[in-house]
């Protein structure tokens, strides 16, 4: 499991300006315009159900289907992490849009990869991503 330093990993929460709203709009498109991701997307949030890594590696080996869906969703969430760690794009706008981003479904899958593959960094931006939407949803309350 990964130690975060609180402070360098929450970044300011300054109000979303035009720019971030024209790079979620151009990221939403690619996002949605990708047939794979979409179909990826829906897989992970609907049916993908693990109990842990070995449990993943037995129902879906290297070569599967379902393996390369989970692999294209996790490259798609760790290009967002990246985004948004680097301050590129606000995280208040893809927080409120896309919520937790499914991690509590793929942590324990993560990690395992992480152990098996000996590449302690896999999908830390997306880790970090999800660390950072706790933060803001405790920050945030519901608006209605």
């Amino acid at each position: 499991m990964m130690i975060f330093h609180f402070k360098r990993m929450v970044t300011s929460m300054s109000n979303p300006t035009r720019e971030d709203a024209s790079l979620l709009l151009q990221l939403f498109g690619i996002m949605m315009g990708d047939s794979e991701f979409r179909k990826s997307w829906r897989w992970v949030y609907e049916e993908l159900d693990i109990k842990n890594y070995d449990d993943f590696k037995a129902k879906y080996p290297l070569k599967s289907e379902e393996n390369r869906m989970v692999r294209t969703f996790t490259g798609y969430m760790e290009f967002l992490g990246t985004l948004v760690n680097k301050g590129l794009i606000s995280e208040d706008l893809i927080f409120d849009l896309w919520g937790s981003l499914t991690w509590e479904k793929l942590e324990a899958l993560v990690y395992g990869i992480r152990k098996d593959m000996g590449m302690p960094r896999y999908l830390e931006n997306y880790e970090i991503l999800a660390k950072k939407y706790q933060y803001w949803v405790e920050k945030n309350p519901p608006k209605i």
